[in-house]
């Protein structure tokens, strides 16, 4: 199965792999929602796709947006930890709202102007040293430098974990989401003793012959191939790469220090993702020399 072509391999494959199989089927989408919602919907007619083309974070559209039931839902794959997402998603659906509302000088009338509730779920099948959570629940709060009520100014982003043998009551109620995972963990599997373009050639070809996904990927095959083998730029891959290793390496020293002296808040793992390389540095000389973890807590609003 080797080819002559050349592959650059875009980390974000599963993304639009995703967006192919839940953002463009109706079915599939209600199905998707009745497993996340411990629903039992039948009509799909009434499910609306709200995707806004033109909407792009980190030089990829969106996922999965629809309205249905009176919620405005976003559905986010991701194949990376990433703290960030109730800020992506807080941005995402103030354009879902302004698309919404037809006449937006309604806004400034003196009637209440009703908007469906929103309903944000990240799907993770990413590293599971990163994540080894079933649902983890991201706070846009978390980011807050100054003191204020959380309860009063908040979004929130659900974080699923869909690595295969994760979340099974999940699994059970949309089985489409468990061929897609067991589709991604044979393709993770078979890449880590060939290449990545012959893990997913393999992988499609075999859950074609065990009836996973078979009707999809006998219709798509080749384009679920190329999605998986999407050209990026390498160069700036390995940046990502080397900055996100840096604060991992950053942010565990910091951790470790602290950790000698009294119990961590599980916020504080999360928020110190939020600061630059340099803010880091100056954070791990903190948590040297304090006496107490609410010290650290308090000092880091100087940094």
């Amino acid at each position: 199965m080797n080819s002559n072509r050349k592959i650059h391999v875009n980390r974000n494959h599963k993304s639009s792999f995703f967006t192919k199989l839940f953002g463009e089927n109706k079915d599939n989408a209600l199905s998707l929602y009745n497993a996340v919602n411990k629903s039992h919907y039948t009509n799909a007619d009434d499910l609306i796709f709200t995707t806004i083309d033109d909407v792009i974070f980190m030089k990829q559209k969106n996922d999965v947006s629809f309205l249905f039931a009176k919620s405005m839902n976003l559905y986010e794959h991701q194949s990376t930890f990433n703290p960030n997402m109730p800020l992506r998603g807080f941005f995402y659906y103030a354009d879902l709202y302004r698309q919404h509302i037809v006449k937006p000088t309604r806004i400034y009338g003196k009637n209440l102007v009703h908007i469906p509730a929103p309903n944000y779920i990240v799907f993770y099948n990413g590293p599971e040293k990163d994540f080894k959570d079933e649902v983890r629940e991201l706070h846009l709060s978390d980011a807050f430098d100054g003191p204020t009520d959380s309860t009063k100014y908040e979004w929130t982003a659900t974080m699923l974990n869909i690595n295969y043998g994760h979340n099974k009551a999940l699994f059970e109620q949309c089985r489409i989401l468990e061929e897609y995972a067991i589709l991604i963990d044979r393709i993770k599997s078979n890449s880590q003793r060939m290449s990545l373009e012959d893990a997913a050639d393999i992988a499609v070809t075999e859950c074609i012959r065990d009836g996973i996904l078979e009707p999809f990927l006998t219709k798509h095959q080749k384009e679920v191939i190329n999605m998986i083998l999407t050209e990026f730029d390498e160069e700036e891959y390995k940046e990502v790469l080397r900055e996100d290793y840096y604060t991992e390496g950053k942010v565990d020293a910091i951790l470790d220090f602290l950790g000698e002296l009294g119990p961590v808040p599980d916020f504080l793992s999360y928020k110190l993702y939020y600061y630059t390389s340099e803010q880091l540095r100056a954070l791990t000389k903190l948590a040297a020399r304090v006496d107490s973890v609410d010290e650290f807590v308090a000092g880091m609003s100087e940094v």
